[in-house]
């Protein structure tokens, strides 16, 4: 992996990891009692924080997707969970979802993009295998 890509990588995880911190502090920054909506930012922020800064540390595309499908969840589950009309909570969920989605889909481009070689078609063009 190019050295340039691997500083992304790190990046990339690093602010996850931060994100997921951000999360977990969001019930009691928005005084949200003991409900499903608070549990569900300090499950998800715990995860997404653990797998950030554990992929920074140590890349593997399995973490990165785990953070993804984390981050659907924070997309899905104010309405899922019937808890959207808890504004303040709802956006944290859709906006730390929505970047740690986009984190993880760059991440995964990037992550797979050296593993992928190009090959010279018959055609001249490049493909890939």
């Amino acid at each position: 992996m190019r050295r340039d890509h691997r500083e992304q990588l790190t990046a990339f995880n690093l602010v996850s990891g931060i994100l997921g911190m951000v999360l977990i502090a969001t019930p009691w920054a928005f005084e949200i009692g003991d409900s499903a909506a608070g549990w569900s930012a300090v499950f998800s922020g715990a995860l997404i924080m653990r797998l950030g800064f554990s992929a920074a540390v140590h890349f593997r595309v399995w973490k990165v997707r785990a953070a993804a499908a984390v981050g659907a969840w924070l997309l899905s589950a104010p309405w899922l969970l019937h808890w959207e009309s808890l504004s303040r909570l709802t956006w944290a969920h859709v906006i730390v979802g929505l970047v740690v989605v986009g984190l993880a889909a760059a991440g995964l481009r990037i992550g797979t993009t050296d593993q992928t070689s190009l090959d010279l078609g018959r055609d001249g063009g490049a493909r890939l295998c």
